[in-house]
């Protein structure tokens, strides 16, 4: 089984309250030992994605080291006077992604089962095998967007980085930041863009330009090998009738198999 530490900033919530406090701001509820979330600004864009670990009665999130010092400061902001301590402890846990294999070690990824299992531990729990550049191409082949590569801060909706298709938004929860904005375009839009992987028969990288015809359909936000993520106009996709080129070489972009 495929081991790797993926490098996270993890931060202890506890107090009274702390999962409903939690619960009220993020796109998802705390119903599950593992959860995939997100933070939203108040115009519907992910502030961060994280995962939410249940230890007893205390909460561990875990996110994306680029996200950690925004998220610490916008959930500060947000508790006001609640009784809630937010502690970084980065320095005290690991968090290990764990993939094809059989075993019980860790929490299925709620985003899609051929992930693998997250499984959070003591710093030097685990001697990993693997590297992040593993994983991250694991998860390449498998169609599922990454913030630690593919997007930033306040650059996405979560539509966009597939999170209402990978369990990371449940529209019918109470309120969250930015629900309202994000829920408008549910009801009403359909989504124009999405994150898809692409299969590269040739060299490329991040920011290259996916065109059909002449056409730009799409841009590449990350490449690892010959796969890559690319944010896509599936508008303007679904109406080329030529082949996707990026710098003129064959791109294949390949339909996730999480879609409902």
């Amino acid at each position: 089984m495929p081991i790797c530490r993926l490098n996270r900033t993890i931060f202890y919530l506890k107090g009274d309250g702390v999962a409903d406090f939690l619960n009220g701001l993020i796109t998802n509820n705390l119903n599950s030992d593992l959860t995939f979330a997100a933070l939203l600004t108040p115009q519907g864009k992910i502030t961060a994605d994280f995962f939410v670990h249940k230890v007893g009665d205390h909460l561990v999130l875990e996110t994306a080291e680029k996200f950690g010092k925004i998220l610490a400061l916008r959930l500060k902001m947000y508790k006001l006077r609640a009784k809630i301590d937010i502690e970084d402890v980065s320095d005290s846990f690991d968090v290990y992604a764990l993939w094809d294999g059989q075993g019980n070690v860790g929490l299925t990824d709620p985003r899609h089962p051929a992930l693998g299992q997250r499984y959070l531990a003591a710093t030097g729990t685990l001697s990993p095998e693997h590297s992040p550049e593993d994983y991250d191409l694991h998860r390449l082949n498998l169609g599922v967007p990454d913030s630690t590569y593919d997007f930033d801060t306040e650059k996405m909706f979560p539509a966009d980085a597939n999170m209402d298709l990978l369990h990371g938004v449940d529209y019918k929860k109470g309120c969250f930041i930015g629900q309202e904005v994000v829920s408008r375009m549910h009801r009403k839009t359909e989504v124009r863009k999405r994150m898809r992987a692409v299969k590269l028969s040739g060299a490329a990288q991040a920011g290259d330009a996916l065109k059909a015809g002449g056409r730009t359909v799409g841009t590449l936000n990350h490449v690892r090998n010959d796969v890559g993520m690319a944010l896509v106009r599936l508008d303007r996709l679904a109406s080329a009738n030529d082949s996707v080129l990026v710098n003129d070489i064959f791109a294949e972009i390949l339909e996730p198999n999480y879609e409902p």
